[in-house]
């Protein structure tokens, strides 16, 4: 418990993402795991919101940034399923793997990475993180030492996440389209399928207006088809269902 409440002590002195990383590096020997790597993103999201931060060999992770590993491998897949921490090695994961990705698992075993286990966190805003702690050396010593920590370890990972969402400031969203109210109600009427005619006689006026408030809203939206402003409508939370 000493390492852990040092580590929470700490913590809030670190307000940039190279300190947190000493930090975390620190803690992480002193419980007996040297090699780590964690990694913040969002699934099918803009890459440039991906945090890394890892004590794997660097001619590891060159190869792994470069061949774009990421896209197959088996723990990230696992942690975007799963909220439940979880052991792995190329000869252990509950899911079948592809031969790709039994590849990459044995590829990494010559860097010494043969086996981890790994810590998801899931927030709110669909974002996912992973503290992955490592080793090469044999499976019942490790997982003995994960056991006698797990707790502290999954803790670790949350402060961790926490205090990194504090001081990474985050990327800017783009502007909302300001709809009028009839822009809005027309695309509304258009998401529950009803045509131009259909909508103007709900709303009681023409056709022709109907048009021109949907064309207006397929402008300002930035889109040319009625289906593209509804789906922009909906992922800018304009309208609804």
């Amino acid at each position: 418990m000493r390492i852990f409440e040092q580590f929470v002590q700490n913590l809030p002195a670190c307000d940039n993402a190279h300190d947190i990383e000493r930090l975390l590096q620190q803690t992480l020997d002193q419980y007996g795991f040297p090699c780590f790597a964690y990694l913040s993103f969002t699934p099918r999201g803009d890459e440039d919101d991906t945090l890394a931060m890892t004590t794997y060999p660097s001619s590891w992770v060159e190869r792994y940034c470069a061949n774009r590993y990421d896209r197959i491998d088996p723990v990230i897949a696992r942690s975007v399923a799963t909220t439940l921490p979880f052991a792995w090695s190329v000869d252990r994961f509950d899911a079948g793997l592809t031969n790709r990705q039994k590849w990459l698992l044995e590829e990494a075993s010559e860097f010494n990475i043969r086996r981890g286990v790994t810590i998801p966190i899931h927030d709110r805003q669909g974002k996912v993180a992973t503290l992955t702690l490592a080793a090469g050396n044999s499976r019942p010593a490790f997982e003995a030492q994960v056991e006698k920590y797990r707790h502290q370890l999954h803790l670790i990972a949350i402060y961790l996440y926490a205090q990194l969402r504090h001081v990474t400031p985050a990327p800017a969203s783009p502007p909302r389209p300001c709809l009028t109210q009839r822009e809005r109600v027309c695309l509304q009427w258009a998401a529950r399928g009803k045509s131009a005619l259909d909508t103007a006689e709900i709303i009681n006026v023409s056709r022709r207006t109907v048009v021109f408030h949907t064309q207006n809203a397929k402008r300002k939206l930035g889109v040319a088809t009625v289906q593209q402003a509804v789906a922009k409508g909906l992922a800018y939370d304009i309208i609804g269902l």
